[in-house]
């Protein structure tokens, strides 16, 4: 399967491609305008790499030949015609795109016909919104009954911000959303809750889903929000959106620039955390699917549904004809890209044992690498496990003073050990049980940290961990060593 993605530089369009790069089923091409930037993301990724631009120049180029399938991820969609995708259909090309814009997605139906008579599949909003949250509400109807879907798209401050996304948001802001009644974008507060990441702004966004899901599943009651991490930020937001409400201004989009600047200088106010959380409710019953990423690793979530419904045609989808991205890919099948990809996302139906497991997620493809046994051991969740252990005590009076605050056991040749895992947030609370001593630690992937680190918390002391896997065992390596936040000099440090 041959793929050119358009806009393959950008934001989501460059995770695209490191997604895509190295499956041995594709030849990639990476399109965009910045020839510097194209060849130097295609030299790293060892793809091919095509400077030009879609806008006047794609008929000649896919002219030529040598594609299968166009990924448009050159955004924004709001106020774009169908032009990409018409010329796909044109020359026998599959087209999928990662608009999120309601009209465009909503209006991509009126392409049916032509694609179908082409034998092309054209699939619009093969990304988070809404391919994911469509693949969500279809799992749900599997154990129930939907009669209301509400979900919130809640990124970390420090996600990347293009200019186009800024300027799309706050040239919506303020304005009424189209068959919603009463409801404006950014026009109301309200909290929802991010397993381990606390509570969080959502706001109504101009999102596809609510015409969709009333559409396809019949669910005609569906808030479609997104909110920033810092609450000054999303409230002031909020706060903007009255002059618009009133009349005062059009639109926001003139203070993009201004209003991006002082985002981008404040990013340290906030985390690379961040999530998505779908509720549904039929009836008396209630459900929540809730994801979340780590590590700086939340901007891949667009781009897995596009990633698998590139593999899945590859692979022989029979599908044709032009529509939104729904039914068209399973849950499962976008999770497998996280997993693919070693990704730090993870996701949980009801906020409960977010998989995949933490050191999954932590070590990524290095985690096949384990014993079974010990993959066996991470991938139980919550548990609980017996053995014995062998205890080499402190030798010094100093160390026997650390033992003691610690509450390490004495040294023994033989005693029995119990070690629990349980759920903590985003990561796991270890106890172990050795001779009458209890220690208790809690383990997680530390706030920007590199891939590969995790953080192990005794009390008030953190200890940033290097997790390899070497002869089918975990090695651990210290990288760092705080107190009350604090970094502490490496003479300090523990010999693991």
């Amino acid at each position: 399967m041959r793929v050119l993605v358009l806009g393959g530089t950008g934001v989501f369009g460059s995770r695209l491609c490191r997604l895509l790069a190295g499956d041995p089923g594709l030849t990639l091409t990476i399109a965009a305008r910045d020839r510097a930037a194209v060849d130097a993301l295609a030299r790293e990724l060892g793809v091919v790499g095509r400077a030009f631009d879609w806008r006047s120049e794609l008929d000649s180029v896919l002219g030529e030949g040598g594609h299968n399938v166009v990924v448009h991820a050159a955004g924004p969609f709001h106020g774009q015609d169908y032009g990409v995708a018409e010329c796909c259909i044109r020359h026998g090309l599959h087209y999928l795109d990662l608009a999120e814009d309601a009209a465009f997605v909503q209006g991509v139906d009126r392409l049916h016909d032509a694609a179908l008579k082409a034998g092309v599949l054209v699939s619009a909003g093969a990304s988070t919104v809404p391919a994911l949250t469509g693949a969500v509400v279809e799992e749900g109807l599997k154990t129930g009954a939907v009669e209301r879907v509400a979900f919130g798209i809640m990124p970390g401050n420090d996600a990347p911000r293009g200019p186009a996304l800024v300027a799309t948001i706050l040239g919506s802001v303020g304005k009424p959303i189209a068959d919603q009644p009463g409801r404006r974008v950014w026009g109301n507060l309200r909290r929802m809750r991010l397993p381990g990441l606390g509570m969080r702004w959502v706001a109504p966004c101009n999102l596809p889903e609510p015409a969709l899901f009333a559409r396809r599943f019949a669910i005609h009651d569906t808030f479609a929000g997104a909110g920033l991490e810092v609450s000054i930020f999303h409230v002031g937001l909020w706060s903007l959106s009255w002059l618009v409400r009133l009349g005062l201004v059009r639109t926001l989009t003139p203070a993009a620039p201004l209003l991006a600047g002082i985002a981008d200088r404040l990013r340290f106010l906030g985390t690379d955390r961040g999530g998505l959380r779908l509720e549904l409710q039929g009836g008396s019953t209630s459900r929540a699917w809730c994801l979340i990423a780590e590590g700086g690793d939340g901007p891949f979530i667009p781009v897995t549904p596009a990633a698998a419904l590139v593999r899945k045609l590859a692979g022989g989808l029979f599908t044709r004809g032009a529509g939104p991205c729904l039914g068209v890919l399973t849950l499962a099948e976008i999770e497998a890209e996280w997993r693919r990809a070693g990704l730090r996302i993870a996701a949980a139906w009801n906020g409960t044992d977010l998989r995949p497991s933490l050191y999954r997620r932590v070590l990524g493809a290095a985690y096949g690498r384990q014993s079974r046994a010990g993959q066996a051991l991470h991938d139980a969740g919550p548990s609980h496990w017996k053995g014995r252990c062998t205890v080499t005590g402190a030798q010094t009076l100093p160390g026997r003073l650390l033992a003691w605050l610690f509450q390490l056991p004495a040294a023994t040749d033989d005693a029995p050990i119990v070690v629990e895992f349980t759920a903590s947030g985003t990561g796991e609370l270890w106890t172990r049980r050795i001779g009458g001593r209890v220690m208790r630690s809690r383990q997680f992937i530390g706030l920007r940290r590199p891939a590969s680190w995790i953080v192990e918390r005794f009390g008030i002391l953190d200890f940033d961990l290097l997790v390899q896997v070497a002869d089918e065992r975990l090695t651990l390596s210290m990288r760092g060593m705080r107190c009350c936040g604090l970094a502490l000099p490496r003479a300090l440090w523990p010999v693991i």
